[in-house]
């Protein structure tokens, strides 16, 4: 079950200490001017040991959570606690988003964010969520996704997109969905939501992809 894989994951290894680069640039290019960094605030789905967090509260901002793991929960709030930045934490949610989110306010957020999480989630399932999380976010309230594209050493195409790799860097993590920006379009598709862009985010070594990463942007409309 994929919920005792990250649990096991997020309490015998050290993961995740540092935001994606890419993250960090939608952040700073979308709320770094804002004057009161304050009343800004942003939620993660799948939180994991909370880099995203830490890197966005260390910034000023507000934030909130929902994450599967127990123990990825219990680090992040003890790395805020140890580093004084516990008050910027709003709301932390153990559980799946897919229910956590009914819990939580419409229009609340000024930005939500996914690092890779939804991506455990197939195609139907995810389209539910992003249904959910459209209603939470403000109007013009931003939307980022990291997701894995097909392709990269591990996806076999002649499965269904949502799959187990049996090879390269993300096996041992359960079944993961694999995209295509045609895909990635309808999975993200709402009268409310506007796609700004689509990046791809690429490591190759010897002509191998080892990592390829398609990098949604959008904004609430």
């Amino acid at each position: 079950m994929a919920k005792q894989i990250w649990e096991d994951i997020f309490s015998s290894r050290e993961w995740g200490k540092y935001p994606p680069e890419n993250l960090i640039r939608f952040i700073a290019r979308n709320f770094y001017k804002v004057k009161d960094r304050n009343k800004v605030k942003i939620l993660e789905l799948g939180l994991g040991t909370g880099a995203n967090l830490w890197f966005c509260a260390r910034e000023g901002f507000r934030v909130s959570g929902i994450e599967w793991s127990k123990s990825g929960i219990e680090r992040f709030q003890k790395r805020m606690q140890e580093e004084h930045l516990i008050g910027q934490i709003d709301t932390l949610l153990q559980g799946d988003y897919a229910q956590k989110l009914d819990e939580l306010e419409d229009e609340s957020f000024d930005a939500i964010i996914d690092v890779a999480s939804l991506t455990c989630n197939d195609f139907d399932k995810t389209r539910l969520i992003f249904s959910k999380l459209i209603k939470k976010l403000k109007t013009k309230g931003k939307f980022y996704s990291s997701t894995l594209a097909k392709g990269l050493l591990g996806y076999d195409k002649t499965k269904p997109a949502f799959q187990e790799p049996k090879e390269g860097i993300y096996t041992h993590v359960g079944s993961l969905r694999f995209e295509d920006k045609n895909s990635l379009k309808r999975l993200y598709k709402d009268k409310n939501f506007k796609i700004e862009n689509i990046l791809t985010s690429i490591l190759e070594q010897d002509k191998t992809i080892i990592d390829k990463l398609y990098i949604v942007e959008g904004v609430k409309c």
